[in-house]
């Protein structure tokens, strides 16, 4: 799932990121179905390695409201290295995210408060744990955090969410996720409920990698302030996507599209923004 794209309304302009849509703590995943009986292929999971990555993201939006556009487009490419550090610990693995650069599209405009020169060298630190979930995460520059707001991944849930023990091919589980974040002047709730598949080995780029299907809803709702202007936030939406996992515990990227309809209140202009949204992201791993 995207990040929705708030307060950028108010200035006629977008800014967006993030993607699966499964970040926060997550229930315990329920017993593995339609499994291959033990022994006939190992159990898969994340492993320690530095990569680099292309987070793509387009999103349209269309909107009701008189003072504003009635569509909006946004597209940029984020470079990050993503590095997960072994040997683990009860806490899992210490892991990290540094942001190489951003390029916005032409004619994609973005809020004034958004600098992209702050992003490069900008870094996420935390732990990964063997489920897939990035914990504790700490900025490097809570001011940068700030100023990039929502066009930052959701790094929570960057790596593929797995089951207790690892997966392997024919195997599909659920989970549920809640969790609270602020980004770009806003706080917001999301609870995700989440279906996951892993199918077959498929090759990417000469490397085997096992494909995860992933299908999700959710809800989320909010509050926050941006240019001196209260608003509150609720909505809804639903994703599906695929990601890729290496025989060695590599995360090889993937790709995911959401929908989403939202409303924005501002209660002191009594004005309600009635929006939809459409997202696409795909993350793309890089040769060294």
């Amino acid at each position: 799932m995207s990040r929705p794209l708030l307060c950028a309304a108010l200035c006629a302009t977008a800014a967006c990121g993030g993607h699966y849509a499964n970040p926060g703590t997550p229930t315990a995943p329920t017993p593995a179905v339609s499994a291959r009986p033990a022994g006939r292929s190992p159990l898969l999971q994340l492993a320690p390695a530095t990569m680099r990555y292309l987070v793509r993201q387009d999103v349209h939006i269309e909107q009701d409201f008189a003072g504003l556009p009635p569509t909006m487009h946004l597209g940029y490419g984020l470079y990050l290295t993503a590095t997960v550090a072994g040997p683990a610990d009860t806490a899992g693995y210490l892991a990290s995210f540094t942001v190489d650069s951003v390029t916005v599209d032409s004619g994609s405009q973005l809020p004034p408060q958004i600098n992209l020169a702050s992003a490069k060298g900008y870094r996420v630190t935390g732990r990964l744990s063997p489920n897939g979930e990035f914990k504790n995460p700490i900025p490097s520059d809570t001011m940068t955090a700030a100023n990039l707001g929502n066009l930052l991944p959701r790094f929570r849930s960057f790596f593929p969410r797995l089951p207790t023990g690892g997966v392997r091919p024919d195997t599909s589980w659920n989970d549920s996720t809640t969790t609270t974040e602020g980004a770009g002047g806003s706080t917001i709730t999301t609870h995700v409920q989440s279906h996951r598949t892993a199918t077959t080995w498929q090759d990417r780029g000469g490397i085997r990698a096992l494909r995860i299907e992933v299908a999700a809803s959710y809800t989320f709702s909010g509050s926050g302030e941006q240019s001196g202007a209260a608003f509150t936030i609720d909505g809804s939406g639903m994703g599906n996507g695929v990601q890729y996992l290496a025989e060695d515990g590599r995360f090889l990227g993937g790709e995911v599209h959401d929908s989403t309809t939202m409303t924005i209140d501002l209660p002191l202009q009594g004005v309600t923004i009635p929006r939809r949204q459409k997202s696409n992201t795909i993350v793309t791993a890089l040769k060294p």
